[in-house]
């Protein structure tokens, strides 16, 4: 059984995010202001998950205080504006709405003077109105920890584009995996030649999927590497982030990442949330298959639901259907830290 507001959880959503959402209702369930249905949901929840008691007993103590305010009376215009601020809040949900005038503010006669806003006895009558308008903390929180790792991620790729900037001003080219001996021209590569040049990226792990770091050895040292070495460290220069694989052109040219006129740089991926394992064509694991965010030559990251881009293009495998370099310069391939330009 589905509690009110799980429908709104994009697909697939990690358990975390549905144990949390499901915690939402603890108050509603404390307060018995859920219908019977949400009510036989929680009770169903808490059978299956005998930690979630716990949680349950937490915020059961977090309410004992509202027992001193029990017979206190609400403020004036306690309901109007809790309900301003919902609207307000749902209006910036919602482009349709958007259009909307916000509520007017109250003038400073409709407030008690001396008093604040909210008290304990406040909070109850809010918390109250919140379960009752639909479970709007419910649908606000599911969309909220689905939607944070993904604009932490998009900052990781920014700070990635101004060390990328750094190493071309310097360099004159973004970091070329040919520019290293084969084996050792794997796209992942491009993270100890940042290290190298001093163009370090601190935050380096993408959120969505926790700690995860990239390789700590450095370029000199895997230059030394036997190539069976070097081949159980290729997999971790780059745990987190796909990066391109450069084209060759009709001559059999190779063109190393980013090089494209001017014009092309809104249309040219750089970097991407990591692909899946090669032959699964799904979207990046980093977000839990709902789409990737993928960082442009211009410096722009957009979050992309699928994995084509432009005119159908895929961006983690070339048009050959393999992970190598494109076949041309608008067949643009994001490799894994192990895939080689070939």
């Amino acid at each position: 059984m589905k509690p009110r507001g799980s429908e709104y959880l994009p697909p697939g959503a990690p358990p975390r995010i549905v144990m949390i959402a499901m915690e939402e209702l603890f108050l509603g369930y404390v307060l018995n202001a859920l219908d019977e249905r949400d009510k036989q949901a929680v009770e169903a929840y808490l059978a299956e998950h005998p930690e979630a008691r716990e949680q349950l007993a937490i915020v059961e103590r977090c309410l004992v205080p509202l027992a001193v305010d029990a017979d206190a009376e609400a403020p004036p215009l306690l309901v109007e504006r809790t309900l301003a601020k919902v609207a307000e809040a749902e209006c910036a949900e919602k482009p349709v709405l958007s259009e909307l005038p916000k509520a007017p503010r109250l003038s400073p006669s409709a407030t008690p003077p001396g008093g604040t806003w909210w008290r304990r006895a406040d909070l109850l009558v809010a918390i109250c109105l919140l379960i009752t308008v639909g479970g709007v903390g419910v649908v606000f929180l599911g969309r909220l920890l689905w939607a944070n790792p993904i604009i932490e991620c998009k900052d990781n790729l920014r700070r990635y584009y101004v060390a990328l900037q750094q190493y071309r001003d310097f360099h004159g080219q973004l970091p070329d995996p040919t520019g290293e001996a084969p084996p050792r021209d794997v796209a992942g590569i491009y993270r100890p030649m940042l290290d190298d040049a001093g163009m370090s990226v601190t935050r380096d792990g993408c959120p969505g999927v926790g700690s995860l770091q990239s390789c700590s050895v450095s370029l000199q040292a895997l230059r030394k590497m036997t190539i069976a070495e070097f081949q159980e460290h290729a997999a971790r220069l780059s745990m987190c982030y796909a990066y391109s694989l450069g084209y060759r052109d009709g001559a059999g040219v190779y063109h190393p990442p980013g090089d494209c006129p001017d014009a092309g740089r809104s249309q040219t991926p750089i970097m991407a949330d990591r692909p899946p394992a090669e032959g699964i064509m799904q979207n990046s694991v980093n977000h839990g298959g709902a789409g990737q965010n993928v960082l442009f030559a211009d410096g722009a990251v957009k979050f992309l639901p699928q994995r084509t881009f432009g005119a159908g293009d895929d961006i983690f495998v070339n048009r050959n259907g393999i992970v190598a370099a494109g076949v041309d310069a608008t067949d643009i391939v994001l490799g894994h830290s192990a895939a080689r330009v070939k």
